[in-house]
């Protein structure tokens, strides 16, 4: 491992810095920007979690909705609940598949599609504000070196047993 670490001394444990842990970094630059593109897009009214709903089905709209979830990576309860305001706030639909009763797809409306090109704009800004300072090449082997951690989690994740969730309302 290459990361700077320091001893205790009690224990002869090995302590990550928080300064140097690379999650941890992470973590908090994903949180600042959660927050930035929250303040950005409310006055759309909409939430984080319906964010990442409707950027999924911009991509692909009339999937089922564990599709939206798989996709957007949110699971369980917190994406019902974001469906279900969605629905309520007349930005989507919800029809049963017709090639499997059990599941239900969903769709976005045209109220729920003309949201697309603000809420994109706000997430533009809130990375454009992130990135602020940042020369390009920084930036690129940033997003390289971001994309090489993902792709090394993935791999694992795959090789891990799928968790059958059942995330339909």
């Amino acid at each position: 491992m290459d990361f700077d670490i320091r001893e205790t001394d009690e224990n002869d444990s090995k302590l990550l810095p928080l300064g140097s842990s690379f999650g941890n970094l992470v973590r908090h630059v994903n949180r600042l920007i959660q927050r930035d593109l929250g303040e950005r897009i409310a006055p759309l009214g909409i939430t984080l979690g319906q964010w990442y709903a409707l950027r999924t089905l911009w991509v692909s709209d009339g999937i089922t909705q564990i599709e939206v979830a798989q996709r957007s990576g949110i699971a369980g309860a917190a994406m019902v609940s974001a469906i279900r305001s969605l629905i309520s706030m007349g930005l989507v639909s919800r029809k049963v598949d017709p090639k499997d009763r059990r599941k239900y797809v969903i769709s976005l409306t045209e109220r729920g599609r003309s949201l697309e090109k603000p809420a994109l704009q706000a997430a533009i800004d809130a990375n454009v504000a992130a990135m602020n300072g940042i020369s390009k090449s920084d930036r690129d082997l940033c997003l390289s070196v971001l994309r090489r951690a993902h792709q090394n989690l993935i791999s694992k994740e795959n090789e891990e047993p799928a968790r059958d969730e059942r995330l339909d309302l």
